[in-house]
């Protein structure tokens, strides 16, 4: 019995770790409910094999289950995630290998322990905290930054798979197998990091490229948008121009009544001019780039008939850059205008945006839409002519670049946009 629990302990700490690092490499299509019951799933029959194999004590038929049993529940669970099949592939290869190094190190870690059976449970549950760490705070932005690349470096994830999946499944005593075949156990440990390392350093050089592309992209971006605000501000200066000139009459007329005693008709004047005036700006949060940015587009949706509801609640400080997120604003809002533009006479023109930032961007916008908005596979709305959707790409690479989520939905004539950092 005490045999049993050691192996038990010893299953559950790698099925839950394998189940949050496979989590950890890609993006959910749906709510954190949704996926997490999905995990709990793949979880309760990984480990119901793993305590059939404990029974039995066929630890051998276990390693070999393993391999084929958690490939066919992550296929399965593949529908519940944005990420393309090939990064998909290469997240699950990833995550098998990353088990097996864990296997052989822990293995020959503890053989000189006391109590080996806790010690191996010891060092698994040690190396796997340091694994997801690792993917979450360093190598999952690049995972993100370089989808289009999965293809070369799955050969690689690949090579290494087959490698360790050939000692396992060809071992008749998985225990004799890790003993007797250690050395070259830990050399092929050895070069599938090398490989790994490798790997990462190419990613990081691809994203560092991909980068330089979004900046170009956004600068491009932000010299339209600030043409159009000199033209808005040339064309200020005008109404300026003429709003002197009207108040010079204005004030000679005022002048001829009060020397004529006509004090209530020139009371009356005041009073309808002042109810002309510009109002006071709307400040809409604390932070002067992005209240700028959803000012503009605010004033821009008003003036052709699109009702704003609009609810920030911005810091004048963010731990990113808030030309970044005035520009992500930017662009979801003038993609709200161009979307109500199209609706028909009678349909109701909005534009909502909420967003707030308590030490974590939560950033909503939403507008009714006509016709159909198509998503690619990604979920991401699919770009029809050719030139556009770099606003979108902008938005998606200033969330990747924070490790953020993006999720974009379009049902029952609502097309809504929902950012996480």
């Amino acid at each position: 019995m005490e045999l049993f629990f050691a192996h038990f302990l010893r299953g559950t700490v790698s099925a839950i770790a394998n189940v949050v690092l496979f989590v950890s490499l890609l993006q959910p299509k749906y709510s954190r409910k949704v996926t997490s019951l999905v995990m709990l799933a793949i979880l309760t029959l990984n480990l119901s094999t793993a305590v059939y194999c404990y029974i039995s004590g066929n630890l051998t038929l276990l390693a070999k289950i393993d391999v084929v049993l958690f490939a066919l529940l992550c296929f399965a669970a593949r529908p519940f995630f944005r990420d393309s099949f090939m990064q998909w592939l290469f997240s699950y290869i990833t995550v098998v290998n990353v088990s097996f190094i864990v296997l052989v190190l822990s293995f020959v870690f503890s053989r000189s322990l006391p109590y080996p059976a806790y010690a191996n449970t010891l060092w698994r549950l040690v190396l796997f905290t340091a694994v997801i760490l690792l993917f979450r705070q360093v190598l999952r932005p690049l995972y993100r930054q370089a989808a289009e690349h999965w293809t070369v470096f799955f050969y690689v994830a690949g090579s290494a798979f087959f490698a360790f999946s050939w000692f396992m499944l060809s071992s008749d005593d998985i225990v004799e197998t890790l003993t007797v075949q250690a050395v070259p156990l830990l050399w092929l440990v050895l070069v599938t990091l090398a490989a790994y390392g490798s790997v990462f350093l190419c990613l990081k050089s691809v994203g560092a490229e991909y980068r330089l592309k979004q900046d170009k992209a956004l600068l491009e971006l932000s010299g339209a948008a600030m043409k159009q605000r000199l033209s808005l501000m040339d064309e200020a200066v005008g109404q300026m121009r003429v709003v002197q000139h009207d108040q010079r009459h204005l004030n000679a007329t005022l002048l001829e009544l009060m020397q004529h005693g006509d004090v209530e008709h020139a009371a009356d004047l005041l009073r309808r001019q002042i109810a002309v005036l510009p109002q006071k700006p709307v400040r809409y949060c604390e932070n002067i780039a992005v209240n700028a940015a959803v000012s503009y587009y605010a004033a821009l949706a008003e003036g052709r008939g699109i009702r704003c509801d609009l609810r920030l609640d911005i810091p004048e400080k963010l731990p990113f850059s808030e030309l970044a997120l005035s520009m992500t604003l930017s662009n979801l809002m003038e993609n709200a205008i161009h979307a109500c533009e199209k609706l028909e006479p009678q349909g109701e023109r909005c534009l909502y945006v909420r967003a707030i930032y308590t030490g974590q961007l939560i950033l909503e916008v939403e507008n009714p839409y006509f016709g159909e908005v198509p998503l690619d596979e990604n979920g991401y709305p699919a770009v029809r002519e050719e030139g556009h959707g770099l606003g979108g790409e902008s938005v998606r690479a200033f969330v990747r670049e924070n490790g953020g989520e993006i999720l974009y939905q379009a049902q029952n004539g609502i097309f809504n946009v929902r950012v996480m950092i």
